[in-house]
C-alpha cells in the first residue's frame, strides 16, 4: 500500500507588493511523496488431542488454545512494528548500530555493554495497515483424531516521517547502578524538544508517546523518587501513594510533553555497538 505524504510548507520569503504575482513571489511546492507499507502473514499454531478436549473440557481447553495463540500474533505484530520503528525493518535487531533514529541517549560511555531502545513518536511519525484481521480457525484432523488451531493476521507497519520520532537508549539492567547509564527524564525531555523543534504534531492534548522498556520505567521511577514521585518499596500512606500518582501522570508528563507508555515488545538486550 502507497501512503501519500504531503510536503511541508515553507515560510513567506518576501512581502507581496500591490498587483504582483503572489505565486511568483512566494511558490509553494505541495507536491505529494510516498512512502509504501508492505502487510505481512503472522501465524501461530497448535494441535489438541481429543482426549485433551474430552478430559480438559471441551470449551475450557479451545478458550485457553485460542487466548494463547492470539496473544502470539498480537506479540508478533508489536514486536515487528516496534523493531520497524527503531530500524526501518521487521527483523529483530542484536545490536544498537542497527538503531537508526536519531537518540538523546549517552551512548558515549564506555561503561554501556547491553541496551535497551525507548522511543518518543509523534502520533503522525508511523502507520499500521491490516489486510486480514486477526482469525483462529480450527480443523478435525480425523486420522490421527486430534485438532490443527491456527491464528493468522496479516498487517504490516510504515514510517512516515522519521524526524517525528526520537530513540532513548540506555542500559538493559533494570536494577542499573550507575546513574549515568540510567535512561533519565532528561532523555527523554530533550527527544521532545527536538520533536517540537521539527514541528511534529502532538496528540489532541499536545503530547507525544513515550513507549518504555520495563527497564527504563524502573530507571524513572528511581530518579522520580529523588522528588517523591514514587512511593519507596515499603507500605506508604493512601493519600501520599495518590498525591504522588497524581504528580507523576499529571505535573511531570505535562512538564515533559509526552505520555509514557511500558512495552516489552521494544528491542531490548541489545549488544552496544
Amino acid at each position: 500500500m502507497k501512503i501519500p505524504l504531503t510536503n511541508s510548507w515553507t515560510a513567506a520569503t518576501g512581502a507581496v507588493t500591490e498587483n504582483s504575482n503572489i505565486i511568483g513571489v512566494n511558490d509553494q511546492d505541495f507536491l505529494p511523496t510516498s512512502v509504501s507499507l508492505s502487510v505481512n502473514k503472522r501465524g501461530a499454531g497448535t494441535l489438541i488431542s481429543e482426549e485433551s478436549l474430552e478430559d480438559g473440557g471441551f470449551e475450557t481447553v479451545r478458550n485457553a488454545v485460542v487466548t494463547r495463540l492470539s496473544r502470539s500474533i498480537a506479540q508478533a505484530t508489536d514486536q515487528s512494528g516496534m523493531n520497524l520503528f527503531a530500524s526501518g525493518s521487521e527483523t529483530a535487531l542484536t545490536d544498537i548500530s542497527g538503531v537508526d533514529l536519531t537518540n538523546d541517549s549517552g551512548l558515549s560511555n564506555a561503561d554501556l555493554t547491553g541496551a535497551d531502545v525507548s522511543m518518543v513518536l509523534s502520533p503522525e511519525f508511523g502507520s499500521y495497515a491490516v489486510k486480514r484481521d486477526p482469525a483462529v480457525k480450527m480443523f478435525n484432523d480425523v486420522n490421527a483424531d486430534n485438532y490443527q488451531m491456527v491464528a493468522t493476521v496479516r498487517n504490516g507497519f510504515a514510517r512516515l516521517r522519521t524526524d517525528f520520532g526520537r530513540a532513548v537508549i540506555a542500559s538493559n539492567v533494570i536494577a542499573e547502578s550507575n546513574t549515568s547509564l540510567r535512561a533519565s527524564l532528561n532523555m527523554f525531555s530533550s527527544s521532545v524538544a527536538n520533536l517540537r523543534a521539527a514541528n511534529a504534531p502532538t496528540d489532541g492534548a499536545g503530547f507525544y508517546a513515550a513507549i518504555v522498556t520495563p527497564a527504563h520505567e524502573l530507571h524513572l521511577a528511581k530518579e522520580l523518587n529523588g522528588v517523591g514521585g514514587i512511593s519507596s518499596g515499603s507500605i506508604g500512606s493512601v493519600a501520599q501513594d495518590l498525591a504522588n500518582q497524581a504528580l507523576l501522570e499529571g505535573l511531570i508528563g505535562q512538564a515533559i510533553g509526552c505520555r509514557f507508555i511500558r512495552s516489552n515488545n521494544l528491542p531490548r538486550d541489545l549488544a552496544s555497538a
